[in-house]
């Protein structure tokens, strides 16, 4: 016989029974008749409380994965808090949906909300064990308590949570208000796919699609009978039955078929269909969701590039006003962003950087490669040869040296001559041709002879400048050899002929930037990105760039002067697939197209005669202009090329360790020992490789014809200088645009000796080339024999070009990475 309960049981049983019949009587009067079954002042007053309850909670939307999908809809990455993807209860199988009502509620159609029934049980049981020892909510219920518990979470609030958690009679009488009446506003339906989805199933995983892709690698609609009654009965508790843990298998499997049984004693499943799904063994498919960039594979700097670019532009404050609030949006929004990727492209470029420079090379020498479609903005690929990781190790980094420092980029690398075209195309819009000439020859230069923004510039400073090797070109050339074989002394003396102000201005026509802010720049304190304007040594690519800057620049000229912003993404849809603003791709005019296409003739020679001829054209034929770039002691190397469809920037350079970045000078590379690693030696080959890899299968593209204006070959009548001093002669033909050479030789004419006898050529010739003076030998007064004959005269020399693939490019410092 068992013991009489405690005084303290039989109050606490007659007070379980006064409020259990005081919220039956209210449910049952629809939550509006007051002091229903009460007769005394303290039922009234507590009918009356529970009246006071809040009845409205508020619209919760959980939290849901973003997924980032390439341009052919493959998934890239994943962002979450909560592993969870929402789903309609038409995508949730049959088994699932009864599964759970038969273990969690099998009066869940018939009851509002509460099921007195069953909480007249547990307040019974509960108060006789003195402790929470059996539940009673409703499917409605325990929807409630989870919609408070996010909504507690999503907005950061600690004490909500908990509060929203603790087993108390206050917090149950709350949720029982709230339940009743989220059954007025919402069907059973909208109930129960409600549930399904705010469910935690262990670990990161919440809702039953993220739970069925996690521990059986299906979808929800998919779910077999065992599967379905498994995930049905895990909700309980999750822990418990661990499907990911082998030591709670058997508890799990004891608990599936627990819920058969209820579901067989239900009559939702006959005896049959349950005994076979008894003896179906509990199997496992454990499938996670990896979360971040760094599950991205080698589209991960791609990625890191995406994530950077949507939380820290204001550009797409379609996801929230500030830099962290859509940085919840990516992990809590559930969105689905697509993006411009090209996957196939992207796994040509990692074949190329990789071969070129294996992960692990000693050289501790990195290359990164960006490619972009001329005359959309698109960014096909990013990548660069290294993992994305945290760990340590040469072979790990998780800088993205394909773009700016603001995005997770390094602070950018000097460009070299890959600068030139931009002085090329400002030369061109000063209405100079591609075929003018102009000295090439190394030599000083006053800093105060170039001019910024119309004035002289502001220097007593000397310029000495050399070209590349042992000296390079000397004399005159055209600036189309001079593009071809990049000659710094002619590309120096063009820029001279120019203004500071219009070469910093047609750099921000197609693009450029600093990779990084700087300050006291040209004399302006405030930090900024902008291209300088006072340095004449800009042409030699001083400013620190990122890859995806140059690739986009070029990709300008590729357009015919058509200048894009950059863009990655072309699309996002929020869950319930309604499409939200994007930052376009705001395609504009900003060079003139007869200039970009002569630019783009002027960088044809690149692959063929010019810096990189050792790398060679594309092996389809198709079309490509390009220009290397080599700094000071090679310690940043590129090839910038493009043809009508892609445009691709490859660097190559010493990464920082310790604070220092070397040169690659006297340095081994994937087994290869350079003594000076030049443009054409490692990123030109890369690019090649991408470049056919990406156009194999397509059809050739013929660039636009260049502007018949700008490469006409100037000519300048030679004015007379016979008769006159060395001096003097020399004097007028340089002020007439000419290159002026001496010979040794002297002539005999009838002009003084010691002055000029003639000139060679004479008439007319090629506005800059070089014009040869012959000082005359005096009248021949027959004392002397004349052995002077047509053969023995020097004639002037001719245009020509420096060997094909030795490139010429020299120009100033490195960059440092961001944060490595």
């Amino acid at each position: 016989m068992s013991s009489a309960p405690a005084p303290r049981n039989v109050l606490g049983l007659l007070g379980a029974f006064v409020v259990t019949s005081l919220v039956a009587g209210v449910l049952a009067a629809g939550l509006a008749v007051p002091a229903i079954g009460a007769t005394g002042l303290a039922s009234k007053n507590a009918v009356e409380a529970f009246d006071a309850l809040p009845s409205e909670l508020a619209s919760t939307q959980v939290a849901a994965n973003t997924t980032v999908l390439a341009s052919d809809g493959s998934v890239i990455a994943t962002f979450y808090d909560e592993n969870r993807v929402p789903v309609s209860l038409d995508k949730m199988s049959p088994y699932l949906q009864n599964a759970i009502v038969a273990i969690e509620d099998e009066r869940f159609y018939e009851h509002g909300g509460v099921d007195p029934q069953g909480l007249i049980r547990a307040l019974v049981v509960n108060e006789i064990a003195g402790s929470v020892s059996q539940g009673a909510s409703t499917l409605t219920q325990q929807l409630v308590k989870n919609m408070l518990k996010e909504q507690a979470y999503l907005a950061g609030d600690t004490a909500a949570y908990e509060a929203a958690e603790e087993q108390t009679k206050s917090r149950k009488i709350k949720e029982i208000r709230l339940a009743s009446a989220l059954e007025k506003k919402m069907t059973k339906k909208e109930i129960l796919a409600a549930y399904l989805n705010i469910a935690w199933f262990g670990g990161q995983v919440n809702g039953v699609e993220a739970a069925s892709r996690y521990y059986f690698n299906t979808t929800a609609a998919k779910l077999t009978l065992p599967q379905a009654a498994m995930l049905a009965g895990m909700v309980q508790s999750p822990v418990q039955f661990n499907l990911a843990d082998k030591d709670k298998l058997a508890a799990a499997k004891n608990r599936r078929d627990t819920v058969l049984n209820k579901m067989y004693s239900q009559g939702m499943i006959d005896e049959e269909t349950r005994d076979k799904a008894i003896k179906t063994k509990l199997r496992t498919k454990i499938t996670p969701t990896y979360q971040g960039c760094a599950n991205a594979g080698t589209s991960a700097y791609f990625c890191d590039y995406v994530y950077n670019l949507i939380t820290k532009s204001s550009d797409f404050k379609a996801l929230g006003k500030t830099q962290k609030a859509r940085q919840a949006a990516l992990k809590q929004g559930g969105y689905t962003i697509r993006t411009t990727l090209d996957p196939k492209l992207l796994k040509a470029s990692w074949k190329a950087v990789k071969e070129a420079i294996p992960p692990n090379d000693s050289s501790n020498v990195a290359t990164a490669a960006v490619t972009v479609e001329p005359g959309t903005g698109k960014v096909l690929s990013m990548i660069q040869d290294k993992y994305y990781s945290v760990d340590k190790g040469r072979k790990n980094t998780t800088i993205n040296y394909s773009t700016d420092y603001k995005y997770g980029g390094s602070s950018g690398f000097l460009t070299g001559s890959t600068f030139k075209p931009v002085v090329l195309a400002t030369w061109l819009k000063a209405g100079k041709s591609l075929n003018a000439t102009i000295d090439g020859s190394p030599g000083s230069i006053a800093e105060n002879s170039f001019k910024r923004c119309g004035s002289s510039l502001q220097s007593s400073a000397t310029w000495n400048f050399v070209n590349s090797g042992d000296g390079g070109a000397r004399g005159s050339l055209s600036v189309w050899d001079a593009t071809a074989n990049s000659i710094n002394g002619a590309y120096i003396r063009m820029e001279q002929q120019l203004d500071l102000c219009d070469v910093a201005d047609m750099a921000k026509a197609v693009g450029m930037h600093l990779a990084a802010p700087v300050k006291g720049q040209c004399g302006n304190e405030k930090a900024t990105t902008k291209i300088p304007n006072c340095y004449p040594s800009v042409v030699l690519g001083i400013a620190n760039q990122s890859p995806l800057t140059m690739a986009n620049a070029y990709a300008t000229f590729a357009a015919s002067g058509k200048y894009c912003k950059p863009i990655v993404v072309t699309s996002i849809k929020d869950r319930n697939g309604k499409s939200l603003k994007v930052p376009t791709a705001d395609c504009k005019q900003t060079v003139d197209a007869k200039v970009a296409n002569t630019v783009t003739l002027g960088l044809s020679r690149a692959l063929t005669n010019g810096t990189a001829a050792r790398t060679g054209p594309l092996s389809n034929g198709q079309p490509a202009s390009g220009k290397t770039g080599t700094t000071n002691d090679s310690q940043d190397t590129w090839f910038l090329g493009y043809t009508p469809q892609l445009s691709t920037a490859v660097w190559v350079g010493p990464e920082t360790v310790n604070g220092e970045r070397k040169t690659m000078r006297g340095v081994t590379i994937n087994g290869t020992y350079w003594n000076s690693v030049y443009g054409g030696s490692i990123a030109a080959p890369t690019w090649k490789k991408i470049m056919e890899a990406a156009l194999e299968g397509k059809p050739v593209k013929e660039f636009p014809e260049a502007d018949s204006s700008l490469t006409r070959t100037p000519t300048t009548n030679i004015p007379s200088v016979v008769g006159k001093s060395p001096d003097d002669a020399r004097g007028i033909l340089e002020d007439a645009g000419f290159q002026v050479s001496q010979s040794g030789d002297l002539e005999t004419s009838d002009q003084p000796a010691g002055t000029v006898a003639r000139v060679d050529p004479s008439g007319s010739a090629s506005t800059g080339s070089t014009i040869t003076i012959y000082l005359s030998a005096g009248p021949n007064t027959g004392d002397t024999e004349d052995n002077t004959d047509a053969e023995d005269t020097v004639e002037a020399p001719t245009t020509g070009t420096t060997d094909p693939g030795t490139g010429n490019d020299t120009g100033g410092g490195g960059g440092q990475g961001n944060g490595r």
